[in-house]
């Protein structure tokens, strides 16, 4: 792809809420805008720092920094061979009110990215935890209650898009195919429903944040990337709450959706 020359900066940047900050904070800010908008896509490569500068009326180390903050942020990467270029995967849909409303006895988030032309694929892991005491409020457990995490790293084509925690009492799904670290086909709340714990109410707490540590790990994705921390209180008919879903999604990966009816 041929990246067009840039103009030097000029009047659209010198708003007066953009005129107190550093040049390679507006510079970045451009670039972000240009990235999110779509102008320009993964993998397509960015002028040389000379060029930039040449452009933007500027030295190189104000370009430096410029691209220093979009690589910490996670819009750019550098490769030896074909210099920097954009980093913007797939962006994928996730209709969050589907993922409970459904019989259709199958993953529903497998199902919605398959749908967008994808390949998911879960790494699973199950451990008897000592619940923190935001698991224990959530469940509403007792001090000497057990709690059981059903860990999944969720990818799409090989690429680490979403880290899903899932807690439950021990003593309800001990013993049952939720304790077994094998893909469930059908989905944990089907389980759920033959065990006679059939949840009719969820409650979703949404925020952004700085990712932590695991999430810089396990999702491969830059300190200054924000990551979409999404937390669904399941209940059952009589309000006990039987499971807590905690999702970190990489907030350059997707678009969360609700749909609310009257």
């Amino acid at each position: 792809m041929q990246v067009r020359r840039l103009e030097p900066l000029g009047e659209p940047l010198a708003t007066p809420s953009a005129a107190g900050q550093p040049a390679y904070v507006r510079i970045a800010a451009e670039w972000a805008e240009k990235i999110d908008s779509g102008t320009l896509r993964h993998g397509d490569p960015l002028p040389t720092r000379e060029e930039l500068a040449e452009s933007y009326g500027v030295s190189k180390t104000v370009i430096r920094d410029a691209l220093g903050l979009l690589h910490q942020d996670g819009y750019l990467q550098s490769g030896t061979r074909r210099g920097t270029s954009v980093f913007r995967l797939q962006r994928y849909e996730l209709p969050m009110y589907v993922l409970e409303a459904d019989d259709r006895g199958r993953d529903a988030f497998n199902d919605a990215v398959e749908a967008q032309g994808g390949k998911p694929y879960q790494h699973i892991r199950v451990e008897t935890i000592v619940p923190s005491p935001e698991i224990r409020a959530a469940l509403a457990l007792e001090d000497n209650e057990l709690a059981l995490a059903r860990r999944r790293m969720r990818t799409i084509d090989g690429v680490p898009y979403c880290i899903c925690d899932s807690f439950f009492p021990h003593s309800l799904v001990a013993g049952t195919p939720i304790s077994d670290p094998t893909d469930i086909k059908r989905g944990g709340r089907h389980v759920l429903r033959e065990l006679g714990f059939e949840m009719v109410r969820h409650r979703d707490s949404i925020r952004s944040r700085r990712p932590h540590a695991r999430e810089i790990s396990e999702l491969e994705i830059s300190t200054g990337l924000p990551v979409i921390r999404h937390d669904r209180i399941s209940y059952l008919a009589d309000g006990r709450p039987v499971r807590l879903m905690a999702s970190a999604f990489p907030s350059d990966r997707w678009e969360l959706t609700y749909e609310v009816e009257k």
